[in-house]
């Protein structure tokens, strides 16, 4: 087992997942929010994330709610992220399974961005697919968003126990806080600008490139 593993994840195959959907057990900590306050996930008490999309979340909070024992079924998309497909709570005997959104069935009742402040201690580091630091989460439970290269930038105080703090665009209600961070620090008065991500030159496309030669050509 890596020492990274969850101890409670077992490999189980499902005729829709595939052989490489995994079983996890656990119980929930809370919601995992978007800045605009659609829930969209849940975090267990071994710092699990379990991502499901935003169109589900009311039949999602229906399911689980803090504190329930839940099983969930879904494919890993790191050590602890797992893309959610079948979500199980045995206690109410309910379950959801990620079906695909219809046209009228995505959630309209989003809450305004607005302009909110954080600060605590790292409780736990939310990565995304590829293994970079996208988030944390504080001790009192706000959520922190930010773009992966954040993790690099910021990695001194991207770490479990160390005091953050976050300024920037968000939602608050009684499913939890989650921001959207744009300045980061140690302190108040250390709080740094997030910069945009290194520009990448686009490849050029095949009929540009064929335009190039021609150019070339000529």
């Amino acid at each position: 087992m890596k020492e990274n593993e969850p101890k409670n994840r077992k490999p189980k195959e499902h005729e829709h997942e595939g052989p490489e959907a995994e079983e996890v057990r656990g119980t929930v900590v809370q919601y995992l929010l978007d800045p605009r306050g659609e829930v969209d996930g849940l975090l267990l008490d071994d710092g699990i994330f379990i991502k499901f999309p935003p169109h589900l979340g009311r039949e999602l909070m229906q399911v689980a709610k803090p504190n329930d024992e839940v099983t969930a079924i879904g494919h890993p998309e790191g050590a602890k992220l797992l893309k959610g497909y079948v979500i199980f709570n045995p206690k109410t005997e309910t379950a959801l399974r990620d079906i695909k959104p219809g046209p009228t069935e995505r959630a309209s009742s989003t809450d305004s961005l607005k302009p909110l402040r954080a600060e605590g201690k790292i409780k736990y580091i939310k990565c995304n697919p590829h293994g970079d630091i996208d988030g944390a989460i504080l001790e009192n439970r706000t959520i922190l968003l930010f773009p992966p290269h954040v993790g690099d930038t910021f990695a001194e105080l991207l770490e479990g126990g160390k005091q953050l703090h976050a300024l920037g665009f968000g939602t608050s209600n009684k499913y939890g806080t989650s921001i959207g961070v744009a300045m980061l620090g140690s302190t108040k008065e250390s709080l740094t600008l997030i910069a945009p991500a290194p520009h990448r030159p686009k490849k050029p496309r095949a009929h540009e490139k064929r335009e190039d030669e021609h150019q070339e050509e000529d």
